[in-house]
């Protein structure tokens, strides 16, 4: 049985990562080309976890060489939002506290969700908006692999 001895958690933490650096590389592109603060172009990020969400289910599929068990893909989708959307939200949260404080200043003078927040309160905005598109992203996965059989009828 080799769909037993695939770990969610190893493929979650593998595209987690891989989407992490990613996301991080293109901050740092935007940087360079001066576009950090627009928002539409920093939520552009989060197209990293989409991508390294259908990546890693894939790679799941190809691996396991069998029917996708559904829950075993949610789980993946899950882990590589969450994984990637803390370690960038990390990223962030360093960035604009330490290693560039001016950044901090210009996080504080935009609005976000309606409110100015802190670079932690970022953070934490970041992973929940990050996990919920790995998640999201999982599900619709998911459903173009259920092998369930249910059908409607035409």
């Amino acid at each position: 049985m080799a769909s037993n001895t695939i770990s969610t958690e190893s493929f979650g933490i593998r595209y987690g990562i891989i989407a992490a650096a990613a996301m991080i590389a293109y901050f740092l592109f935007i940087n360079v080309i001066n576009l950090q603060d627009m928002e539409v172009v920093r939520f552009a990020s989060n197209i990293f976890i989409l991508v390294a969400v259908i990546w890693a289910i894939n790679a799941y599929k190809n691996r396991s060489r069998g029917p996708m068990p559904y829950l075993p893909g949610l789980a993946v989708g899950f882990l590589v939002g969450l994984i990637s959307s803390v370690l960038y939200a990390f990223f962030i949260y360093v960035y604009a506290k330490f290693l560039n404080p001016d950044y901090a200043t210009v996080l504080k003078t935009q609005d976000y969700y309606g409110s100015v927040l802190s670079p932690m309160m970022l953070a934490g905005a970041i992973t929940i908006l990050g996990t919920a598109v790995g998640t999201m992203t999982g599900y619709i996965m998911m459903m173009a692999y259920d092998n369930s059989g249910a059908r409607t009828a035409d």
